[in-house]
């Protein structure tokens, strides 16, 4: 194998990495999250694993929504 192509090897394996270390760090943020009940916590994870690209995308833009909800342990503090 020539050079350019042992980058390309080496370039697809650190892409596969840093997909995959993001999906783990997904998985155990939802799973982690508090303020979440057990089946949209499942459904999370089942997206994450099924659409990876879609859950990696989504995740860290519905989190924040979260902290504002009716529901959220802060507010219930507050009151």
């Amino acid at each position: 194998m020539d050079v350019w192509q042992w980058g390309l090897v080496l370039l697809a394996a650190a892409s596969a990495v840093f997909v995959m270390g993001s999906i783990m760090w997904a998985v155990f943020d939802v799973l982690g999250e508090v303020r979440l009940e057990q089946t949209t916590r499942i459904l999370w994870v089942l997206l994450l694993f099924t659409v990876p690209l879609l859950g990696l995308l989504a995740w860290p833009y519905a989190k924040p929504r979260l902290a504002h909800s009716a529901n959220s342990p802060r507010l219930r503090q507050t009151l």
